[in-house]
């Protein structure tokens, strides 16, 4: 599953009940997930505690989530939260864009 933020989000992505729902879109895909940041700046903590940092490591073992195009001061805010959170990104695939 491709999920591409600036087109499934697009008039909100960046409240945390988008990154809830981003979270579900995880939880509910039968495969890979490929997350995409094309063409945006989130810089939102609530987003991605919600979509990516809250997710339970046994729900997602069985899935290689990738993050792809993430905008470099939305990276590092990423981190932050992941690890506050304590969820290890060594989990994710990340892919900043160029």
């Amino acid at each position: 599953m491709i999920i591409k933020i600036s087109e499934r989000f697009k008039d909100d992505y960046i409240t945390r009940e988008a990154g809830e729902e981003l979270r579900e879109l995880i939880y509910s895909s039968e495969g890979d997930v490929e997350i995409d940041f094309s063409d945006l700046k989130i810089a939102s903590a609530s987003f991605f505690d919600e979509g990516i940092a809250k997710l339970d490591k046994d729900k997602i073992l069985s899935k290689k989530v990738s993050i792809k195009n993430l905008f470099r001061k939305d990276f590092e805010l990423l981190i932050n939260v992941c690890k506050s959170r304590n969820l290890s990104i060594e989990n994710l695939e990340i892919f900043e864009r160029e």
